[in-house]
């Protein structure tokens, strides 16, 4: 095994074990490893001993025979050989600059029906002054997209809040509109809906079916999890008013949904508000942890420990259901693992303040919907069409080569992680610590819960 002497470990592969496997990610193809407890110790030597397969090989015979150490070492240099392990290490260079606008969330809402406590947009205004977007901002920034998308044909807009529902009207003839101009264009939406559920209603979930919006609803789990922090304006909790639109809503089929919840401080426990949401017979769900700076319903690096177990207890829930013959997508663990992201997001992430903007409803254009309010990330106006290009560069350049998670294993499957959590720590390109060990510990369970479905049963 000569020639490893050189190679960075650290950064080129990821070695761990998940419950009864050892498992062996190569970072840079993307090519996963199941390995018998042989190769999982002749692996973790030659990183220990920075590629000293020689001494790596004497330590082991101890312990092993020593046919089944050769033979061990020859299945992973012929790994090696073909290019699926120890791979070259090069972290790409985008070109970002070429890239055009293809979605846009429409903060339809500065203003919410709801008070939940940890609500990242201070209850829905973002800090602003409450706000609801007219019909001619809404079609300013559809025509917008039109003249920023260059030649992309399938643009993305989400309709998001605040409460979105509060401008129903507002939705429904914007849709109309971007028909007519679908048909005189050849371009062609896609819009999802983010919503408390509490608007609703037949009218709406029948506008969702007939126009083919994917829906995002808003569930925290469990009634007394639920109940503990998303608030009516009266104080009161919202469980028994969503829940019977969110079941209404699913028996007319959307074209796509996920029942979304947050989860805090209070419910290190999420593991039960994620079983809660599959007995409800919910398939497509999301459980995602609270975010702020200054939020201190936000998980910390105190409660990691808490939570790193609990998603090995998320991970068991979702094996369950799996072996069972329920089919469940759980956002965070939809890596699709064959083919992965494409390279703008490995090396960028989400792609915020390039190909996504929002708009206020006044217009204004911000990275993302976290960095609404922040007069740095001001972008323009929908109105002149014009976009800041000196902030659209700092999100350019924030890419893996110019960051520390450059050398970090799961770096291809985050492209550094959410600028504005990094932002809002401190440094934009310095990487959410917290955010980060939580993001590694769902893709080892995502890894696993994949490799299972190429053994025989259990």
């Amino acid at each position: 095994m000569r020639g490893l002497r050189e190679y960075d470990f650290a950064a080129g592969i990821h070695l761990y074990r998940y419950k009864e496997q050892n498992i062996l990610l190569d970072v840079n193809t993307g090519a996963i490893h199941l390995l018998d407890e042989l190769a999982y110790h002749l692996v973790e030597k030659l990183a220990v001993l920075q590629g000293d397969g020689e001494r790596a090989l004497a330590e082991l015979e101890a312990e092993f025979p020593a046919e089944e150490i050769a033979e061990a070492a020859q299945e992973i240099e012929d790994a090696w050989r073909n290019g699926s392990l120890f791979s070259e290490f090069a972290v790409p260079v985008v070109e970002l600059s070429r890239l055009s606008v293809k979605a846009l969330c429409l903060n339809m809402a500065h203003s919410c029906n709801m008070k939940c406590s940890y609500c990242f947009a201070s209850q829905g205004n973002f800090g602003l002054r409450p706000a609801l977007m007219s019909l001619e901002t809404a079609k300013a920034a559809l025509d917008f997209l039109l003249e920023q998308s260059g030649e992309r044909q399938n643009l993305e807009v989400d309709f998001f809040g605040g409460e979105p529902l509060l401008v129903f009207p507002v939705i429904k003839d914007l849709v109309a509109y971007a028909r007519e101009r679908e048909r005189k264009t050849g371009k062609r939406f896609s819009f999802t809906l983010t919503t408390n559920c509490l608007l609703l209603d037949e009218e709406v979930q029948e506008f969702v079916i007939d126009h083919k919006i994917g829906v995002i609803m808003s569930l925290d789990g469990r009634k007394e999890t639920h109940d503990r922090h998303r608030l009516l304006n009266n104080g009161q909790g919202s469980y028994e008013l969503v829940l019977p639109k969110i079941r209404e809503m699913l028996a007319k089929e959307p074209i796509s949904y996920y029942v979304r919840g947050t989860f805090t401080r209070d419910n290190l426990d999420f593991s039960e508000d994620l079983r809660h949401m599959l007995e409800l017979g919910f398939t497509c769900v999301s459980l995602e942890p609270a975010v702020g700076a200054d939020n201190p319903l936000a998980i910390s690096r105190d409660d990691l420990p808490r939570v790193l177990k609990e998603y090995d207890r998320l991970t068991d829930i979702l094996l369950e259901y799996r072996e069972s013959g329920q089919s469940i997508h759980f956002f965070h663990y939809n890596l699709d693992l064959q083919k992965g992201p494409c390279l703008a997001k490995r090396v960028t992430g989400c792609g915020a303040g390039i190909e996504y903007l929002v708009v206020t409803p006044e217009g204004d254009l911000y990275p993302c919907h976290q960095f609404v309010g922040e007069a740095r990330f001001y972008m323009g106006n929908v109105e002149n069409g014009e976009i800041d290009y000196a902030v659209r560069r700092v999100f350019e350049e924030n890419q893996l080569v110019n960051k520390e998670c450059r050398n970090c294993w799961a770096r291809y499957f985050c492209g550094g992680g959410c600028h504005a959590g990094a932002y809002f720590q401190g440094d934009i390109s310095k990487p959410h610590a917290v955010s980060c060990t939580m993001h590694k510990k769902r893709i080892e369970g995502a890894i696993y819960l994949d490799l299972l479905k190429h053994l025989p049963p259990r």
